[in-house]
């Protein structure tokens, strides 16, 4: 896996409303074997607003990364379980996302904006 700066703003958001902005998001880029996985964005915890994040009870381990925590998104009226995560102490080679968040696009619509 590796982890770089973005270099462009990116937005998240559900509906019409926004979750997170930021300038200095990082994309991650894994491989496992013969499979690539789509590049993930991760937002730093200061670009999301926090009042639409909510910890939820769910965790998962993948060996690259670490140990996830999840989050419910509360956004424009909907509540989504388990649509964001972050890694608290995530393994060496991706340790620049700590303190970063990402959420799953088919969930939330993370896209570069202007």
């Amino acid at each position: 896996a590796t982890v770089s700066l973005a270099g462009e703003p990116y937005v998240a958001r559900v509906g019409g409303v926004t979750v997170a902005r930021s300038e200095r998001a990082m994309i991650l880029e894994e491989v496992n074997g013969a499979k690539t996985y789509a590049p993930v964005v991760y937002f730093p915890r200061d670009d999301i607003a926090q009042d639409m994040l909510e910890p939820s009870d769910h965790t998962t381990h993948c060996p690259i990364k670490g140990d996830a925590r999840y989050f419910t998104v509360k956004a424009d009226g909907l509540t989504l379980e388990n649509a964001a995560w972050t890694y608290p102490a995530p393994l060496r080679g991706v340790a620049a996302v700590k303190g970063y968040v990402a959420f799953y696009p088919d969930k939330v619509a993370v896209e570069k904006t202007a």
